[in-house]
């Protein structure tokens, strides 16, 4: 019966480890810095045959967090470049933006962090595919830290 009751506490406790998941992701340090797009892919959630990765066509994308507030500024060679803030949270397996600056709302990512290899996917946001057409697009980025 003690062997029992040994073998029933320590599995017990076994999934007590192991079930319990924090709600809190990374570190909030392992974010923090400036952040330089390798890849940034917008798809259309109209049409998502349609997509657009912007670094493969000379564009850049700096993504910079601080302990509680981002800043992200897209460049287009030729244009005055488009910078949108506000504030950040992650949890264990997604990163939320709300913006305050250069579009509203919330967009939220299924992230992947390694060291200075940061990968955000799914993020809703608008993007002109046509000029002067903003449209709902679902934006992927590949990121290397600074």
């Amino acid at each position: 019966m003690r062997e029992k009751a040994f073998i029933l506490l320590v599995a017990a406790a076994f999934l007590g480890f192991t079930g319990c998941k924090s709600s809190t992701g990374p570190d909030v340090d392992s974010f923090i810095g400036t952040w330089n797009a390798t890849k940034a892919e917008f798809v259309s959630v109209a049409n998502p045959s349609t997509k657009v990765d912007i670094i493969a066509q000379g564009w850049t994308l700096t993504l910079v967090f601080n302990a509680s507030a981002f800043t992200m500024t897209i460049q287009e060679p030729g244009e005055a470049a488009w910078v949108g803030s506000g504030t950040w949270a992650s949890s264990i397996d997604t990163v939320t933006l709300t913006w305050s600056a250069g579009t509203s709302g919330e967009s939220q990512f299924d992230f992947a962090l390694a060291g200075d290899h940061l990968t955000l996917e799914g993020g809703h946001m608008p993007f002109e595919f046509t000029a002067g057409v903003h449209e709902e697009a679902i934006l992927s980025l590949i990121l290397t830290k600074q």
